[in-house]
């Protein structure tokens, strides 16, 4: 059933078009269009809360898509872990992430949602950061408001900047939007710093400065997630990352408290570094990767789902 927030994301969209005109598209959105990318805006603009699995490189977004996974989601802390082997505090910069935005986009038609973390900057920092993401190919953006040098969302020890400074730059990132599909998502860390009220009360700022999506990250309290949806004025997106500090909730009873984005940002981490530990304890123990063969795909499976055939055969 299409909801007032659902309702609210197309008429959205369709506002801001009669205001700005035809919106200028450039080779990477034209190229978007060409592979057949789905609407991520016309789809959370209908029917049930999207799915996005978290993925961070080529390999896993094509892992994703032939298995059916509806939308990706590029998260700083895999990011961070997986390409460069830090934690999620703020090392990783705009370029890092723009290039592996692109790298993904190559691999896959699946709609993206890229983590910007603050958006690398002031106002013009987050003005450019769109621009590039939308240019390789991202299909929605989201920025925090967290003090710069950033963490993780479910680590201690957050800041967040005033109030008044971060709808500027959510502003900037509505400005820079070349598409009007491209959606912003705005996030607040305020929930441990300030309280849920302030952290709502953001989020509702973020969401008349024209922010698409809100994101109160790391509730503790299924209670909590229940209020923040109840009381925010744009539709939602929820973070159940298994491992961190917030409980997991079924995916139908977030949507069920309105929640139209549900995302699993770093499970793919969770889930290697799992696997690749028994995989070099095996091989530092036995000099040998036999005990570990029947876990394999095989030679001729990883080039079927890499395209060897279009490539030979073009």
């Amino acid at each position: 059933m299409r909801t007032a927030a659902s309702a609210q994301l197309a008429g959205a969209a369709v506002a801001r078009g009669a205001r700005r005109g035809p919106p200028v598209r450039d080779d990477a959105r034209v190229a978007a269009e060409d592979a057949e990318i789905v609407s991520l805006r016309a789809r959370l603009a209908e029917g049930d809360a999207i799915v996005a699995l978290g993925a961070v490189d080529g390999l896993t977004a094509r892992i994703a898509e032939r298995a059916g996974v509806e939308t990706l989601y590029h998260g700083g802390y895999a990011l961070a872990a997986h390409q460069f082997g830090v934690p999620d505090v703020g090392l990783v910069g705009r370029a890092e992430v723009v290039e592996s935005v692109r790298r993904m986009r190559a691999a896959t038609s699946l709609p993206i949602v890229v983590d910007a973390d603050t958006g690398y900057g002031n106002e013009s920092g987050v003005w450019l950061t769109v621009r590039e993401l939308e240019a390789v190919g991202a299909n929605a953006i989201q920025i925090e408001d967290q003090v710069a040098p950033k963490r993780c969302g479910h680590m201690e020890g957050k800041e967040v900047i005033p109030r008044d400074e971060m709808v500027l730059k959510v502003r900037a990132a509505v400005a820079a939007r070349r598409s009007d599909e491209t959606v912003v998502v705005a996030r607040t860390d305020a929930l441990q710093v300030t309280g849920l009220d302030d952290a709502i009360d953001r989020c509702n700022a973020y969401a008349d400065a024209g922010a698409d999506l809100l994101f109160v990250d790391a509730p503790r309290t299924r209670e909590e997630y229940e209020t923040i949806a109840a009381r925010c004025s744009a539709p939602c997106l929820a973070n159940m990352t298994e491992t961190g500090r917030s409980p997991s909730i079924p995916t139908p009873e977030l949507e069920e408290m309105g929640y139209r984005l549900i995302i699993f940002p770093s499970t793919q981490t969770w889930l290697f570094a799992r696997a690749y530990t028994e995989l070099a304890e095996a091989v530092a123990r036995d000099r040998s990767t036999a005990a570990l063969l029947d876990r394999f795909a095989g030679f001729d499976e990883v080039n079927e789902l890499l395209g060897l055939s279009e490539w030979t055969n073009r």
